[in-house]
């Protein structure tokens, strides 16, 4: 449990800066857009040390690298919250990042060192709980905090719990030896090709919908760098690295690289769902921010409640079952989501969130105990770094396609729908003409100007029909992603002697 606290803290806090960011930028004299560089330094410096997390690991020692890690992100916090200007503040966040990128999966390559195979499932359930907990944590927090207490207690909030975590680990959690001496070379070009590739990708995911993608040059010339810096590092990786910072290697192991594949699609799915649900209740049906984020929540409760008994069904269910069934409820809960319309109430969104909740439930457990299943214990490090990297990708790049897609895709909607609205439509000329008559009973206009008004009336339905079956679209894709992925599930290799039923009464 000490070694979840740290983790916890650093995924609420990915979450609950966003809807401080008006907060910040009135209070920091900024605009919203220079105020967004408070989320995307924090999300370049933390895809920077991510992946070479389980290398930093093999050389400081694990204990010593996750309280290094610890004391920057609570350091990092108090300086975020005492800090006097945007620029600063976007300093303090790059080193709040840092700290923040190595504890999820240092605590998971914990875990999977501590636990024995019997009980390595409950112990990833209980860190599955904590992380599912957290965004949604965040952004009522987040909210709460900002309006009531301002938003720098949003960063003074981590201290406490960093101050408990630190002293909590440094006095149980386990030693383990460095696997790399000090004299070992130091891969230097992987260093470098993981932060020019990663941070330029992360970068170009996280802007490239507000700079108008390939429109614009930095963005095209980061995602230059970024192709060429990632192609660079896997072959450098592979074929000239002595002592690779990222053990590629590993994705031979088949049980290891069915679960990043999976994780990866997965979180593309989930994450991208988690981004457009609020952003349609309320741009689309007119609910509050609160409102709007309180429709994750019921979903999130009913996570932590079937994540136990998905605990449960693993010592007699067989794991890939589990996770294909997992995702068969995700597509079918996608596939309701895909006939969304603005005649839907509030309670069926919620039912369809819990739906796609519960399938994930039912996958996420068996898909981190399978990842692990067949390495050795000492390349828990490196593993979990490379698994953290996969899901923080995949939700990167699901949240931007779904973005992408809510712009591009309903100026293609729209011309559809009005190629199909001619002059001479008799229907056409029959709204127009309702809508204007409407118009002048409740205003007083006269016959023009109530047309023209009218005119504008059915441009406003035309494009708000336009986004909808935008949304529609992006839900589709998402359930054909989830049944896409489903099948890979009955490709994982277990072992006789994991399944209780194959066991020998003794």
């Amino acid at each position: 449990m000490a070694a979840i606290i740290a983790p916890f803290v650093e995924v609420l806090d990915t979450s609950i800066a966003n809807v401080a960011l008006p907060y910040i930028a009135g209070n920091l004299s900024s605009s919203d857009d220079e105020a967004v560089w408070v989320l995307t330094s924090y999300l370049v410096a933390n895809a920077i040390v991510l992946p070479i997390s389980g290398w930093i690991s093999g050389r400081l020692g694990r204990k010593r690298f996750y309280l290094t890690s610890v004391v920057l992100f609570t350091v990092g916090s108090l300086l975020c919250g005492i800090t006097p200007n945007l620029p600063v503040l976007i300093l303090f966040r790059v080193l709040q990042g840092l700290g923040g990128g190595g504890l999820q999966p240092t605590t998971q390559a914990i875990l999977a060192d501590v636990f024995p195979k019997e009980r390595i499932a409950s112990a990833f359930t209980l860190y599955s709980v904590v992380i599912v907990l957290a965004p949604t944590l965040g952004l009522i927090l987040g909210g709460w905090l900002s309006d009531n207490w301002g938003w720098r207690w949003i960063f003074f909030l981590n201290i406490p719990f960093g101050i408990v975590a630190y002293f909590l680990n440094r006095e149980l959690q386990p030693e383990k030896e460095r696997e790399h001496s000090a004299s070992d070379e130091i891969d230097y070009w992987g260093l470098a090709g993981v932060a020019i590739g990663l941070g330029c990708l992360e970068y170009v995911l996280d802007r490239g919908e507000r700079l108008d993608w390939f429109a614009s040059p930095m963005i095209t010339t980061c995602a230059a760098l970024s192709g060429l810096a990632i192609v660079f590092l896997i072959l450098h990786e592979l074929f000239r690295a002595k002592h690779p910072i990222l053990q590629l290697r590993l994705l031979g192991n088949r049980n290891f690289a069915l679960a990043n594949c999976m994780i990866f699609f997965t979180y593309f799915a989930r994450y991208a769902s988690t981004a457009l649900l609020p952003e349609f209740t309320h741009g689309m049906l007119g609910y509050t921010a609160t409102d709007s984020g309180l429709v994750l929540s019921p979903g999130t409760l009913v996570l932590l409640f079937f994540l136990p008994l998905t605990t449960c069904l693993m010592k007699r269910v067989d794991l890939r079952l589990l996770i294909f069934s997992g995702l068969m409820v995700t597509t079918f809960a996608f596939y309701k989501l895909s006939s969304l319309s603005l005649a839907i109430d509030y309670r069926t969104i919620v039912r369809l969130r819990i739906l796609e909740s519960s399938g994930v439930a039912l996958f996420l457990t068996p898909l981190s105990v399978l990842a692990y299943s067949r390495l050795t214990s000492g390349k828990n490090d490196a593993a979990a770094s490379l698994y953290g990297l996969f899901r923080n990708l995949g939700s990167a790049i699901g949240i931007s396609v779904v973005n992408t897609m809510l712009v591009r895709q309903v100026q293609v909607h729209r011309t559809y729908l009005a190629a199909n609205l001619t002059s001479g439509s008799p229907a056409l000329g029959e709204v127009v003409s309702s809508a204007s008559v409407w118009m002048q009973t409740r205003g007083g206009d006269s016959v023009k100007s109530s047309s023209v008004r009218a005119l504008g009336f059915l441009n406003e339905q035309l494009n708000r029909q336009a986004t909808v079956m935008t949304y529609t679209d992006c839900f589709r894709l998402l359930m054909w992603i989830s049944v896409g992925i489903s099948p890979v599930a009955l490709f994982f290799a277990i072992r006789k002697a994991s399944n209780p039923k194959t066991q020998p009464r003794k």
